[in-house]
């Protein structure tokens, strides 16, 4: 039986493709987060089963996220779900995957 992380349950997607952390890949958010552009979205936050994502409170705004390098995997389920593509997977040493 493979394991099913809970943001592919929520999506109802129930394929056999395994989620396959890659140790060398870490997750960046861009300028293009809907957070950035004061929407309330936490869909990346939701989708990180390694709660590598936090959000930051802003006086006066809303929260903004992170990304905690030494929690992230690389899966991508973040990037998966982002609504606005602003997330993407780089390498350890700064390349993009």
């Amino acid at each position: 039986m493979s394991a099913i992380t809970r943001a592919r349950f929520l999506r109802g997607d129930w394929g056999a493709r395994p989620v396959s952390p890659s140790p060398d890949a870490l997750a960046r958010i861009s300028g293009l987060c809907l957070a950035f552009r004061a929407v309330h979205c936490r869909s990346c936050l939701e989708a990180c089963e390694a709660e590598a994502i936090r959000f930051l409170p802003r006086l006066g705004g809303i929260s903004t996220p992170t990304i905690v390098d030494y929690d992230c995997t690389g899966c991508g389920e973040c990037r998966d779900v982002c609504p606005a593509r602003a997330i993407t997977l780089v390498s350890r040493t700064g390349e993009k995957q």
